[in-house]
């Protein structure tokens, strides 16, 4: 179902299976030297969690359905756990003097980037017999990444991995 969906947006740079990923906090340009008060920071944070369990569901786009610039897949964990987990690392980095997003967090994965104005997404995601394939997922660490802007899209590189630890 999902690559009939892909197939009917050929005007969108779809992210590789590879690099799709959950944001939990973005940083912008950061110096090299800053990535070691990152690294013990989060792996302070990552040792508060245990792992917890979230599914892929219900397709949307950034702005909005309308008019998407982005479509992304929404992330649904039912303890508020991966809240917590975005919370604790959003308040540790701004304790650090990192600057925050002040927007609330909406769980998702960026699933691509729209190239040509695609006019209602909503109109195709809501045809009959369209469903997002939900599945559980074991979320049981989180990645600081590295952004390498390409002509042919992002690329990222695992600098560090934080295993969600707490026993």
């Amino acid at each position: 179902m999902l690559e009939r969906f892909l197939r009917r947006l050929p005007d969108v740079q779809w992210v590789r299976p590879e690099q799709i990923h959950l944001t939990l906090h973005f940083f912008g340009a950061t110096p090299a030297g800053d990535v070691d008060t990152i690294d013990k920071a989060m792996s302070c944070v990552a040792a508060r969690f245990t792992p917890l369990t979230a599914c892929l569901e219900q397709l949307g786009g950034f702005p909005d359905l309308t008019r998407p610039n982005v479509i992304w897949v929404g992330v649904r964990e039912t303890t508020g756990e991966l809240f917590s987990l975005q919370n604790v690392v959003r308040e540790e980095l701004s304790r650090l003097g990192f600057p925050v997003e002040r927007r609330p967090f909406r769980a998702h994965v960026t699933l691509g980037r729209v190239k040509k104005r695609i006019t209602d997404l909503g109109t195709i995601i809501g045809k009959p017999g369209f469903k997002f394939p939900t599945t559980a997922h074991t979320l049981d660490h989180f990645n600081l990444y590295q952004s390498h802007c390409l002509p042919d899209g992002a690329r990222y590189e695992i600098l560090r991995t934080y295993a969600l630890s707490k026993t």
